[in-house]
This record gives structure tokens, C-alpha cells and sequence, in this order.
């Protein structure tokens, strides 16, 4: 088959809809028509001179043809996009772009960046704070840290450090609800969630998972107050409206300071850690190479002290 422009425009078109096995799903991907998708598949077949896709009556089916020039198709996709990525990295400034979440990114991550450029002066940091999906496919950063249950596919995946959880409120609430003495005095207070702490977890499931390692059942975790990042559960409890689930990354210096208080000692440790995920190839560039040097080293100052709170009585 002659490689023309022709082919090439057809052939980001074909891995889109072999993906999705969807025309319909690969036009809105694209923003352009079905017809359009449907128009660019049949100039490829032609061109190959075999069916890619069987059309069934609600969806396509890629035939045995299609899944092997599918295949070939997106190892080159990945290799023109590796190597765009690699010529961009060479005309930019010495940085990192840095992907981490919203909540992780201002109460662990931010302080602590001063260190870093203390050490680095010639370096920038572009930290982008999201929550969502990790999709490999779309590496829109260098670096990212994830708070995640496992390993992020298609990616290198290094488990940086994990997340441990404990009930944190004002020391005002608790002068208010004196009785909140142990996990099943609970029941009588105002739980604050972070209703996404990980991608496809319950509104309730940390605090539910902490109640079950504590072995506590009868206290309900469906009340309180919701909020779609863990930071804002813990500025309600900074303001007397609860009692949140802190990540330990999350409520140490909170807790040092006083601005929070630990009524319930039981710690657990969160199903979710924080991972380090980068591509291997980008990994090998000096800047990344130090920003994972001197995040390891920063997870390590987070576990000592970790392992000296959990250790108190």
C-alpha cells in the first residue's frame, strides 16, 4: 500500500474507531461526522484491499485482518507521539511538568517545593493539579504522582509512599462533643467526606473502610457532609462543621500546629498509596531524574514521621 497522506489521515481515523470499536464514538473523539469516519475506513480497505471492521447492526467488530493492522497502527501512533514529545523536551526549558492531585498538591506537595528549588534554581516546576483518570495515551505531563489502589497500566509505576487514615477535627468540636471517645461515639457527630478519594470509590468509602478495620458496623457513614476533594472536608473541619477522614500526608502539620486535633487514635492504612508514574523514557531526562530523587527523599522524611506519631501511645 502507497503511504500518501491520504492513507495516513485514514489511518488515525481507523485506531480511533478500532479503540472504541464505535464510528460513532471515534466521530465525536475527532468532531467529525460519522459519514466522515465511515468514508476514511472504506478508502483504507480499499487501499489494504481487506475488510478491517464487520459491521454488525448496533456496532462494529474489528476482523482478524483489523486487529493486526491495528496493532501496527498504534505502535506507530505511540512512536511518533514519543518522539514529538522528545523534540519538544529538547527546545524547552530545563522543567518538569508535574501531575498530581488537587488536595495532595496543596497541603504536601506546595510547602515542601521551596526545598526543591533551593536545590534546583535553574529548574522549572509546572505542577498540575487534576483527579481523574490517568489515560497513558494522553501524556499531557513528565511526571505525576497518583493516589491510586495499584499500579497505573502502560505506565512505569513506583510506589512512592503509602497513605494511612485517622478522624481529625477542631479542637472547638471537640470541646462541643466532649463524648467522642471512642470509634462508636461517632454515630452522635457530623462525619465530613471526601467523596472521591480514589477513581470508582463510594462517596463513604474511606470512612467506611476505617470503621471496618476498626471493627466498628453500626455507625452509619451515608450522613454528614460531602465534597469532591478531601481538602474541602478539611477546611470544614478546620471550621468546627465535623469530623473528617485525614490522610496522615494530608493532616500532620495541621496536627502539629494545633489547628487539628486526633480525638481517635486507631490509624489505618488507606487502600489507596501515592505512586510514582512517569514513562521510562522521559525518566531518563536529568530534570525528571532529580524531581524523583528529591520526591523519594521527601516520602521518606513523611514515613519517619509517620512511624513516630503511629508509634505515640
Amino acid at each position: 500500500m502507497p503511504l500518501t497522506s491520504s492513507t495516513l489521515a485514514s489511518a488515525r481515523f481507523f485506531a480511533v474507531a478500532a479503540r472504541l470499536l464505535s464510528f460513532k464514538g471515534a466521530a465525536a473523539e475527532l468532531h467529525v461526522t460519522q459519514g466522515a469516519v465511515s468514508q476514511h475506513i472504506r478508502q483504507l480497505e480499499e487501499a489494504l484491499g481487506c475488510k478491517l471492521f464487520v459491521r454488525l447492526s448496533r456496532q462494529v467488530a474489528l476482523t482478524e485482518q483489523g486487529k493486526l493492522f491495528a496493532a501496527v497502527v498504534q505502535r506507530a501512533l505511540d512512536d511518533i507521539e514519543r518522539g514529538t514529545q522528545a523534540l519538544k523536551a529538547l527546545k524547552a526549558p530545563v522543567g518538569i511538568r508535574l501531575r498530581t492531585g488537587p488536595s495532595f498538591a496543596l497541603r504536601w506537595l506546595v510547602p515542601r517545593l521551596g526545598d526543591f528549588y533551593a536545590r534546583h534554581s535553574g529548574m522549572r516546576v509546572f505542577v498540575n493539579a487534576v483527579f481523574g483518570v490517568l489515560y497513558p495515551e494522553q501524556c499531557d505531563f513528565d511526571l505525576a504522582v497518583e493516589s491510586s489502589r495499584g499500579k497505573i497500566a502502560g505506565m512505569h509505576s513506583e510506589l512512592l509512599m503509602e497513605e494511612h487514615l485517622v478522624p481529625v477535627c477542631s479542637p472547638e468540636y471537640l470541646k462541643q462533643h466532649e463524648f467522642l471517645k471512642t470509634p462508636k461515639s461517632l454515630e452522635r457527630c457530623t462525619l465530613l467526606h471526601d467523596a472521591e478519594p480514589w477513581v470508582g470509590a463510594a462517596e463513604d468509602a474511606e470512612w467506611r473502610y476505617w470503621l471496618n478495620k476498626v471493627g466498628i458496623s453500626n455507625v452509619s457513614t451515608n450522613q454528614g457532609r460531602f465534597f469532591s476533594l478531601s481538602n474541602m472536608a478539611l477546611e470544614a473541619a478546620l471550621t468546627h462543621q465535623g469530623v473528617a477522614i485525614g490522610r496522615t500526608s494530608l493532616v500532620q502539620e495541621l496536627i502539629e500546629n494545633g489547628e487539628l486535633v486526633t480525638p481517635l487514635k486507631q490509624r489505618t492504612r488507606s487502600p489507596a498509596s501515592h505512586w510514582l508514574v512517569y514513562r521510562k523514557e522521559v525518566g531518563r531526562q536529568p530534570g525528571v531524574q532529580a524531581a524523583i530523587r528529591w520526591l523519594r527523599e521527601q516520602a521518606a522524611q513523611q514515613r519517619q514521621i509517620g512511624t513516630r506519631t503511629r508509634s505515640e501511645p
